[in-house]
């Protein structure tokens, strides 16, 4: 019974770090794709991934204090 729990934990772990080096290939291609653009290009998508961040922060916060 308890061999059964193992696998399912390390199979989980094995999903999770798979989806952290999918992220982390994600970002780093990002990374790497917005390096070789012009400054004007990189300003502009910094400035709405930024957006999109604080939007979705905003958001989940909202629901926190919707709750509280």
């Amino acid at each position: 019974m308890e061999e059964g729990k193992q696998g399912v934990m390390v199979a989980a772990q094995n999903s999770i770090a798979q989806l952290q080096a999918w992220f982390k290939d994600l970002e780093n291609g990002f990374r790497g794709w917005l390096a070789k653009q012009f400054l004007s290009v990189e300003a502009a998508v910094v400035t709405a991934t930024s957006a999109a961040q604080g939007a979705a922060i905003d958001a989940f916060i909202g629901t926190l204090i919707h709750y509280a």
